[in-house]
């Protein structure tokens, strides 16, 4: 499997926007309501992205093995709070990956697809960050949702140091 990350334009949005906000992959099938979060989760993210104020980016396969869009997930710019100052950040707004797909292992490396697409996200943050002033990343995992906040920490990711956060952060000048 050979991952394509595909930025969506207002124009493939606008075009697409049915399909979007239709069922474009299959969400959590162990538990309905979590399912139902996605996947309104989703409508508010492909909304936000036709209101410019998130990128959406779509994920298939270029081998065509599996034709079915692998996964989506969404970025924009926010910041932090450190010390009373205000530092630039990138927002990981969404973050999904389709059900039927989230335990298949990538080529070369034989991570699963989870991790494979995250370090594609954190690459793409690593980029921009050489672009435009961005300190940190930063994201809020579902409902505190232990496999995710492990998942996250095990990039190094941290808890916001402010009392009763749900936000996470990773300092971008450890993915240099």
């Amino acid at each position: 499997m050979k991952l394509e990350l595909s930025a969506c334009s207002s124009t493939t949005l606008k075009a697409n926007q049915k399909f979007l906000l239709g069922n474009p992959i299959e969400f959590y099938d162990k538990n309905k309501k979590r399912a139902e979060i996605e996947k309104t989760l989703f409508e508010l993210t492909v909304k936000q992205a036709l209101k410019r104020n998130t990128k959406l980016y779509r994920v298939k396969d270029t081998s065509n093995k599996i034709t079915e869009n692998l996964g989506f997930f969404a970025i924009s710019v926010g910041n932090i709070s450190v010390n009373d100052k205000k530092i630039p950040s990138a927002v990981l707004d969404y973050f999904i990956l389709n059900n039927k797909f989230r335990k298949y292992t990538c080529e070369p490396d034989g991570y699963t697809l989870g991790v494979e697409l995250f370090r594609e996200v954190l690459s793409i943050v690593n980029n921009l960050s050489h672009h435009i002033a961005i300190r940190y990343i930063i994201l809020e995992p579902l409902n505190k949702e232990k496999k995710l906040v492990n998942f996250y920490k095990n990039f190094g990711f941290e808890f916001i140091p402010e009392k009763n956060t749900t936000w996470m952060y990773l300092d971008i000048k450890e993915l240099s």
